[in-house]
């Protein structure tokens, strides 16, 4: 027998990696140092968080795992500014400035 539980159609958080957690956490806890706990929410361009996330994807592509700066990994910084983008949009107070449609 099993107890009743309301779930169907919530998103599964237990399917994200625990490991993939533990270094967005980590690249969350060095922004805190370095600028003050939730400071993005006063406002950031999105073009900035996509840029900085792309350094932290190429620097990891490019076979370095960990910042120099911070010691965190790379792709925990990565998840940590597309997080802040996916926070931004859903307070709507991101500085959208991407360039849709432009070439």
């Amino acid at each position: 027998m099993s107890g009743t539980k309301h779930d169907q159609g919530k998103p599964d958080l237990s399917l994200i990696p625990y490991p993939a957690l533990i270094h967005e956490a980590e690249a969350f806890m060095d922004g805190e140092r370095k600028y003050g706990r939730h400071n993005f929410r006063k406002g950031i361009q999105t073009s900035r968080l996509v840029a900085a996330a792309l350094r932290h994807v190429f620097a990891y592509s490019d076979g370095e795992t960990n910042a120099a700066d911070s010691g965190v990994h790379h792709l925990g910084h990565a998840r940590a500014c597309l997080a802040m983008i996916l926070q931004l949009e859903h307070d709507d107070t991101i500085a959208d400035d991407r360039h849709v449609g432009e070439v």
